[in-house]
């Protein structure tokens, strides 16, 4: 397992592109895996740091590998917030022409996850991010993306 604190307000995104790296490589995770993980924990960052903090504040990266997927969780002490309750719809209702600029990146991170879980734990956001090693289906033993024995593991830090 790895944990990585970070303060968030300073420039953090090529620290957290070298864990989501490091632990794509250790795994052996397809590119396009790891692309789409790496675009949900910075997209998740960025919102906590401009949106939760509005500013400076504490975060933990967490993740492990197991024999058939990866998980990464993004701890923060910001006010609550479940990146699910985000409400794309009325930017897509407009002609893309007309859209705002932003608010699309965590309809679209989320999306291309093979498991997301959202907790508030101790006055802490708890964001788990879960990725399938392989390119096979999804495990119908996930519950909400992420399995017991992830969950048992990460607690026991």
């Amino acid at each position: 397992m790895r944990t990585r604190d970070l303060e968030l307000g300073a420039d953090v995104a090529d620290e957290v592109a070298d864990f989501v790296g490091a632990l794509a490589r250790e795994a052996d995770l397809p590119a396009s895996k790891t692309y789409w993980l790496r675009l949900a924990v910075e997209e998740i960052t960025i919102n906590i740091g401009q949106h939760g903090y509005r500013g400076r504040g504490p975060m933990r990266l967490t993740s492990d590998i197991g024999p058939d997927r990866v998980w990464l969780r993004i701890e923060d002490e910001a006010p609550a917030f479940d990146p699910r309750s985000h409400d794309s719809g009325p930017r897509l209702e407009s002609p893309p022409p007309e859209r705002e600029v932003g608010g699309l990146g965590l309809l679209l991170a989320l999306h291309r996850l093979d498991g997301f879980c959202y907790e508030r734990v101790g006055g802490r956001n708890r964001n788990t991010l879960t990725m399938f090693r392989s390119s096979a289906g999804h495990d119908p033993g996930l519950v909400d993306g992420v399995s017991d024995d992830v969950e048992e593991r990460a607690d026991h830090r």
